[in-house]
């Protein structure tokens, strides 16, 4: 690979780092506004930040009725929500973001991300020990992947998907 090449395929990877993190917002899982704050965002048409906004706020109704309805679920109110994973990793230690990217990107998520399915929001407990990946599925259904922080055998602390699972709207 000659040095314009290297040149340009840094610059590209750079430009995708940038515009992914770009259209990240912190939000409260109950209080769903659009990320319009930045510059990405305002990028996207009207009708795509439309749809983004209802997927997501669909998911997060699914999500209540699944997770959050008995005293001895999860309150899911609390959590937050990320529309990336470069925002949500700052919120763990570092020494956890290798098992929790792997966990991220995952076989579970590669089993169910297809084509034509939406783009995927996180949610992260208060405490940073549980999160919630979900997206629309092309076919109306949403895809859930739960991970938790666990001890594994050596008394380290990772992150291990915990189930994943493929429910309807609300």
């Amino acid at each position: 690979m000659n040095r314009l090449q290297a040149g340009l395929l840094t610059t590209g990877i750079g430009a995708v780092l940038l515009c992914s993190g770009a259209i990240t917002e912190t939000i409260r899982s109950d209080q769903l506004h659009s990320p319009t704050e930045t510059l990405m965002w305002e990028d996207y048409s009207q009708d795509l930040r439309n749809k983004l906004t209802r997927s997501w706020s669909e998911g997060l109704e699914a999500l209540h009725k699944v997770m959050g309805q008995d005293n001895d679920k999860e309150n899911l109110s609390k959590w937050k929500l990320y529309y990336d994973l470069e925002h949500a990793k700052h919120q763990i230690p570092r020494k956890e973001h290798s098992s929790f990217i792997q966990v991220y990107y995952g076989d579970a998520r590669r089993s169910l991300l297809e084509n034509g399915d939406f783009m995927p929001a996180l949610l992260l407990d208060p405490d940073h020990s549980k999160a919630i990946q979900f997206w629309e599925k092309h076919d109306g259904t949403y895809a859930i992947i739960t991970m938790e922080k666990r001890l594994d055998e050596d008394g380290t602390r990772k992150w291990l998907e915990s189930g994943a699972q493929i429910i309807n709207k609300p």
